[in-house]
């Protein structure tokens, strides 16, 4: 029994206390309780809820904090006592008496050791819980206060008005020695192959982009850098739409689309989207474009002033704004990703019945979708009004229904497809290198086309399921991209165009 010591009795009475922890499941108790008061915060800033509904969403988030906190009070409490136990019992035992125990359990280097194996323990725990994590979101970066956080900086238009504003004053000087580019836009509808292209470009030189690591305080890009050294890693894993690629907080994106719904609210009120006209220009929404590009650009290349950086965008949406785009950025490149129509309804159609089982299994899932302006899928969908009475026939359950929204949108392209630079999937797929060059030669680009882009793009044809669809819808379909086809950028002389259900 001599190998009973105190402090091996101290250690024992540490193992019952974390035993306890872990069997009452105080620290899961605890992450639910930040993640109530996390909810009611994020329901007060929450600038699209009404009063009745904030009022509700923190009368039930308050009932649910003091149920919350009276579990962790019993289970801490338990843990307390627990640790008191194998040093009572060594004492009845005659092993070891409880005051030289106590006296181990409270020298500061037994705690620092303690504490350290702890945080240890919780490291590699969570290290094996991020291996085993599935698909995410860009919201998946967010912790309990990572969400309050969210929700401060998107609490309404003022914030993101007077946040850009103070991003102007502190750092006017280095906006301004920006050098004046003409931007690029990429757009398609979702599923179009942007993100791919988007992927691609961001590994040229010449370009600037916005990244996951600039959220949430989107409209203050250069103030939010100067915090980066805070945030959290983000390991890369594969995001929510289930496609295979992956994204962490240096992986482009699209955010612009939070500037789009901020100068024209209007275009958001209907069920449907409202498309954008040449007489819908507002100068000051082309200053704060224009000011925030180069502020993206100053933040990516620092010594932009030596060499020609062009703002790089993709973003879907502004498909719908193919009438406005040329004249309100004059010079800019627009780019538009085409792809076979069969192919590009029937992944529409998967990643709605995707976003709305994610929408319904986790609200802030959506709420930071509809702040950051991607309204494509699930209980967010609101379609763009290319064609408002083109869509009454079906529901968006229906495949029909995005084969049905994919005309009406490419016809839309089709009526604007002389100013643009369409460029097909199957291209991309067959000759990627040929193809990229091609395109940035057309964008008057020309630092580093010698690179491999096939790695940005899938090899194999786009699988065709024409059984989805209704035959006589299909054959629009296909009569529109047959079309578009024809105009797209080419290698060599025109191709024959794609025939009627052919693979990509």
């Amino acid at each position: 029994m001599e190998a009973v010591t105190p402090a091996l009795v101290a250690v024992a009475g540490v193992a019952a206390f974390a035993i306890v922890i872990i069997r009452t499941g105080l620290i899961v108790v605890a992450r639910t309780l930040m993640e109530t008061v996390s909810s009611g915060v994020v329901a007060m800033l929450d600038s699209g809820l009404d009063d009745e509904a904030k009022e509700q969403a923190v009368r039930s988030a308050g009932l649910s904090l003091l149920a919350g906190a009276w579990k962790v009070a019993v289970r801490f409490s338990l843990a307390l006592a627990a640790v008191a136990v194998p040093i009572l019992l060594a004492d009845l035992a005659g092993l070891v008496p409880r005051a030289d125990s106590f006296a181990v359990l409270v020298r500061l280097d037994f705690i620092l050791l303690t504490s350290v194996l702890a945080i240890l323990a919780v490291w590699a725990a969570s290290r094996r819980k991020t291996a085993a994590a599935g698909r995410i979101t860009g919201s998946s970066a967010y912790g309990a206060g990572g969400k309050m956080v969210h929700a401060l900086a998107f609490s309404g238009p003022g914030t993101l008005r007077n946040l850009a504003r103070l991003d102007d004053r502190l750092f006017a000087r280095r906006i301004t020695a920006v050098p004046e580019t003409q931007p690029i836009f990429i757009t398609s509808l979702a599923r179009g192959g942007t993100t791919a292209l988007l992927n691609a470009m961001h590994s040229l030189p010449q370009v600037a982009t916005h990244r996951y690591s600039d959220m949430p305080f989107i409209s203050a890009p250069l103030l939010w850098s100067k915090c980066a050294g805070i945030r959290k890693p983000m390991p890369e894993r594969e995001r929510a739409h289930g496609d295979g690629m992956t994204i962490g907080l240096h992986s482009p994106e699209a955010f612009d689309e939070i500037f789009w719904r901020l100068h024209w609210p209007e275009k958001y009120r209907g069920p449907q989207i409202s498309l954008w006209r040449e007489a819908d220009y507002k100068p000051e929404a082309q200053e704060f474009f224009t000011r925030h590009f180069r502020k993206i650009i100053a933040l990516r290349h620092p010594q932009c002033e030596e060499t020609e950086v062009r703002y790089l965008s993709k973003n879907n949406a502004n498909i719908a704004r193919l009438g406005l785009l040329p004249s309100m950025f004059t010079g800019c490149g627009i780019i538009v990703a085409l792809r076979q129509p069969a192919a590009h309804a029937a992944s529409l159609h998967r990643q709605h019945q995707n976003f709305s089982r994610l929408h319904a299994e986790d609200a802030f899932v959506q709420c930071y979708m509809r702040d950051i302006g991607h309204l494509e899928f699930g209980a967010l969908h609101q379609p763009i009004a290319f064609d408002p009475e083109g869509l009454a026939a079906y529901q968006p359950d229906n495949p029909n229904y995005w084969l049905a929204y994919w005309i009406s949108a490419f016809g839309n392209v089709s009526r604007h497809a002389g100013g643009m630079l369409i460029v097909t999937q199957a291209d991309m797929r067959a000759s990627p290198n040929t193809t990229m060059r091609v395109l940035m030669e057309r964008l008057g680009m020309s630092g580093g086309l010698e690179r491999d882009f096939s790695a940005f793009f899938l090899s194999s044809p786009d699988p065709q399921p024409v059984e989805l669809f209704d035959p006589k819808l299909l054959r629009r379909a296909q009569e529109i991209y047959d079309h578009l086809a024809e105009c797209a950028i080419r290698c060599t002389s025109p191709r024959k165009p794609d025939s009627y259900g052919s693979r990509e």
